[in-house]
């Protein structure tokens, strides 16, 4: 049994049974791709299956490659801050978190846009989301998927709200104060 992993969908299968990965009908390195001369396609021992396996630099090219650009930074070849949220209350109290256009993802992981690691009761991923749609230069904040309710001037939010100036904003522990920079007044250009 010759076990390898698709890069196309992260699938295992069997290479001696199949030349190509039989979920999706993609030959390596994916869908169409030209193989290198002299590449050699990965070989996954019986023992590896399920282990955690270093990309390959194809890989890691392939990802970088497929990472959403903002609208905004696609415009002007920037991301530009757009407001803040600064901490009141909680263990992070005095730090503030930049806020860019579109979509910003809070929650205690490294990967959120707004990572507030010292608040055990906010959800690692997408505990709320703090949004600003530069076409109506507007902010919002919705709650996300976490445990704990999102309180925006100490009142409990259940769908998404527009954000004014200096609006409150509790997540878990946390208590922020809403700073915009962009508004009908300014505006990257």
């Amino acid at each position: 049994m010759q076990m390898k992993q698709c890069l196309q969908g992260g699938h295992y299968y069997d290479a001696s049974v199949y030349a190509q990965c039989p979920y999706c009908a993609a030959p390596y390195p994916g869908a169409g791709e030209s193989f290198d001369i002299g590449h050699t396609m990965p070989i996954m021992e019986s023992s590896d299956i399920g282990k955690t396996m270093p990309l390959t630099k194809h890989e890691e090219a392939q990802a970088a490659d497929m990472k959403t650009v903002a609208l905004v930074k696609e415009k002007l070849g920037f991301e530009p801050v757009v407001g803040w949220l600064v901490v009141l209350e909680g263990k992070e109290k005095g730090r503030d978190y930049r806020i860019q256009s579109d979509n910003n993802f809070i929650g205690r992981s490294d990967k959120m846009d707004i990572c507030i690691a010292g608040d055990d009761t906010i959800s690692r991923e997408n505990h709320a989301t703090v949004s600003y749609d530069s076409r109506e230069k507007i902010f919002y904040l919705s709650p996300g998927d976490g445990k704990a309710i999102v309180r925006i001037n100490e009142k409990a939010l259940f769908g998404t709200a527009k954000l004014a100036p200096y609006d409150e904003i509790e997540v878990g522990k946390t208590k922020l104060i809403f700073m915009p920079l962009c508004s009908e007044h300014f505006e990257w250009a």
